[in-house]
C-alpha cells in the first residue's frame, strides 16, 4: 500500500529534509529530492529577492516535487507568499505562532487553491488543531529535542502519538530521527512520515561551514542547551561561551532588559556560525537532542539510501520482538 504522503506529494519515500536557515538551500533540497524524499527549502526569513532566487535555482536542480517555509509571522510574508504561488512551489511548511492563529486559514486557502501542499509545523497538540481548522494536508510535530527555535515543551516520542489523537490529519514526526530506527519508531507512534534536519546538516551538499559539521560530529550526549526559554525565544544548540552567556544574562535579568540583552549578544549569531565557521565564541551551532548520533558526512543521495536501509532492516525482524 503507498503512503500517503508519497502518493499526495509524488515522492518515492516518506522522508522530508527539514528547512534550516543557512543550512537548507537550494542545492540541498534538491539532493534530497532527486535521492527519493521531499527537500525543503529554509528561507523563510530570507529577503525576498534571495528568497525568489533560491527557487528559481532550485528548479534548475531538479525536476522533483520540492517545498519551502514559510513563516507567517515575519512582516513581508504576503510577498513570500505572491512568489510562491507564482512559482508555483509544489509544497509549502507553514509556521506560525499563537499570536498569528488568526491568518492560519488565509494562507493555508491560498496555497491550496493555487494547488500546492501544505505542511502546518506544530510543536504542540494546540497548534495541531489550529493547523488542523486551517486546512493543513499535514502536520509536521516538533518536540522539545529539535534544534533550532523551540516553541513547545513536551519531548518528540510523548508529543507524537498526542497529537495523533487530537486530531485527524495525518501527522509527520520532525525532531529526534537520524537513522532508521527513528524511523520506525515514527510509524510506531502514529506518524506516516518523518522530517529530518540534524542529520542533513552533515550532507555534503549542505552550505554550513566546515567548522560547523565537525563541531555537530564532536558533539556527544548531553552537548546541547536551550537557551531564551525566559524570554519566550527558546533555541536548542551546541553548548559553547555563547550559550553560556546567554544563560547568565537570562539568570541575571529578566523581561524587557534580558530579551535586549540577548539580542544584542545573538544578533547574526547563527550566520557567524554556519557562514564565518566561528562555532566556539560568538556563533551558534543550531542541532538538536540527537546530535550525539551524529558522527559522519555524506552525501544525501547516500544518506537517503542508508536511512531506507535501516528501516528496511529493522522492520524485517519486527515480529520477533512480539
Amino acid at each position: 500500500m503507498k503512503n500517503i504522503i508519497c502518493e499526495k506529494i509524488g515522492i518515492q519515500y516518506p522522508i522530508i529534509q527539514g528547512p534550516m536557515a543557512w543550512a537548507s538551500d537550494s542545492r540541498l533540497a534538491a539532493a534530497v529530492s532527486n535521492a527519493g524524499g521531499l527537500g525543503i527549502m529554509g528561507i523563510g526569513f530570507s529577503p525576498v529577492e534571495i528568497f525568489h532566487e533560491e527557487i528559481k535555482k532550485i528548479k534548475k536542480l531538479t525536476d522533483k516535487p520540492f517545498g519551502c517555509n514559510l513563516i507567517t509571522a515575519i512582516p513581508y510574508a504576503e510577498e513570500l507568499l505572491n512568489i510562491i504561488v507564482e512559482e508555483k512551489v509544489p509544497v509549502v511548511e507553514l509556521e506560525t505562532m499563537p499570536a498569528f492563529y488568526h491568518s492560519l486559514a488565509d494562507y493555508a486557502k491560498r496555497l491550496k487553491d493555487a494547488g500546492i501542499v501544505v505542511i502546518g509545523k506544530a510543536a504542540s497538540v494546540e497548534d495541531a488543531v489550529e493547523y488542523e481548522k486551517a486546512g493543513a494536508d499535514f502536520i509536521s510535530v516538533k518536540g522539545a529535542d529539535g534544534g533550532g527555535h523551540i516553541y513547545g515543551f513536551t519531548g518528540t516520542f510523548s508529543l507524537i502519538p498526542q497529537v495523533v489523537d487530537a486530531v485527524k490529519v495525518p501527522i509527520i514526526n520532525s525532531s529526534g530521527i537520524a537513522d532508521g530506527r527513528g524511523i520506525a519508531a515514527s510509524f510506531m507512534l502514529g506518524a506516516v512520515g518523518v522530517e529530518i534536519g540534524s542529520r542533513f546538516l552533515l550532507a555534503d551538499e549542505c552550505p554550513v561551514h566546515e567548522n560547523y559539521k565537525n563541531a555537530i560530529i564532536e558533539a556527544k550526549e548531553g552537548d546541547t542547551v536551550l537557551t531564551g526559554t525566559t524570554v519566550g525565544d527558546a533555541v536548542r544548540g551546541l553548548a559553547n561561551s555563547l550559550s553560556e552567556k546567554v544563560l547568565k544574562v537570562e539568570k541575571e535579568y529578566e523581561g524587557e532588559e534580558a530579551a535586549k540583552r540577548i539580542q544584542e549578544l545573538c544578533s547574526g549569531c547563527l550566520r557567524k556560525a554556519a557562514v564565518d565557521g566561528e562555532v566556539d565564541v560568538e556563533g551558534s551551532v543550531v542541532v538538536g537532542q540527537i546530535a550525539g548520533n551524529l558522527n559522519k558526512k555524506q552525501g544525501a543521495k547516500e544518506m537517503m539510501e542508508e536511512l531506507i536501509s535501516e528501516y528496511k532492516a529493522i522492520m524485517s525482524k519486527a515480529s520477533q520482538y512480539i
